[in-house]
């Protein structure tokens, strides 16, 4: 590989973070927070629906210790930034798309300790993945954020000139890590294939991508971005966890396999959406809603 590919992915959080920081001002990240209603349903459904679906699908598929631990993971863990190459194009919930970023990643760095300590398999423990993940939302997610907001304040004319420079490094790296990492994906599902595991996990993300967009209210945009934000589980903290406390095993073969499932499932919801959007604009589903009512 020319560049390792946790690499690449920080680099492209840090420079999505930073964009939307240029296109969203301090005002409207702080009003995100007054959605407590929202993001109750979404903290119940990653913290307790998903998670209960895990632990579901793993009794229901004959699955081998490996691939069952390595999908409760994914179930209790979510937030990853990889949601961000699909979420920062909902263009008028950049502020939301960054909030529900953040907080994803501060619960996953909740659920990380807990799960560790309550799983019977654990073969060791390890504070590593913990002060991995919490380096990683400072470093690529909080300050690039900030800087992008500081940015646009003093600079409003200078922000406005790289936002689409910036998008295009942003789609360039996405693209390079899907290119770097597809021999991994192919060795990762020749390694858990059989017994259901892959079923199972293409359960687990399509429930977990409704049950987003479920929670997400009348608002379509956000039903979006939850449904991929909760679909998308954080394969990268499982990776960390599956390195450093399940060593000599397959079960960081798991997240690798789930991060080639979701990826396309979540390109093709979202071109689906963006279509849907242009044949049905939004005019005519609210006259259509208040059609029905009536």
């Amino acid at each position: 590989m020319l560049i390792r590919p946790l690499s690449l992915l920080d680099y492209f959080v840090a420079v999505v973070m930073f964009s939307i920081g240029l296109r969203v001002s301090g005002g409207e990240l702080l009003n995100v927070w007054l959605r407590r209603g929202l993001f109750a349903r979404m903290l119940l459904a990653n913290c307790i629906l998903i998670p209960a679906l895990g632990f579901l699908l793993v009794h229901v598929f004959p699955l081998n210790p490996e691939a069952r631990i390595g999908i409760l993971l994914l179930a209790a863990i979510p937030g990853t930034p990889i949601a961000l190459q699909f979420t920062r194009q909902a263009k008028t919930r950049l502020a939301f798309t960054a909030a529900v970023t953040f907080v994803l990643s501060a619960v996953s760095l909740a659920m990380t300790p807990l799960v560790v300590q309550i799983m019977p398999e654990i073969a060791q423990r390890s504070e590593r993945p913990l002060l991995l993940l919490l380096t990683d939302i400072v470093l690529y997610i909080a300050v690039p954020l900030g800087a992008g907001v500081w940015v646009a304040r003093l600079a409003p004319k200078v922000a406005a000139m790289l936002v689409l420079p910036l998008g295009l490094i942003a789609t360039a790296a996405f693209l390079f890590l899907m290119w770097e990492t597809r021999m991994l994906r192919r060795e990762a599902f020749n390694a858990i294939r059989g017994g259901g595991a892959i079923a199972a996990m293409v359960l687990l993300l399509l429930l977990a991508m409704l049950i987003g967009w479920y929670i997400g209210g009348p608002d379509p945009e956000s039903r979006r971005v939850l449904a991929t934000t909760t679909g998308m589980r954080n394969v990268i903290v499982v990776l960390y966890v599956a390195r450093y406390c399940f060593a000599g095993t397959h079960v960081f073969m798991v997240p690798i396999v789930y991060l080639a499932l979701m990826v396309p499932t979540n390109l093709v919801f979202y071109l689906a959406f963006v279509g849907w959007q242009k044949l049905w604009p939004a005019g005519e589903r609210v006259e259509q809603l208040r059609l029905r009512k009536n």
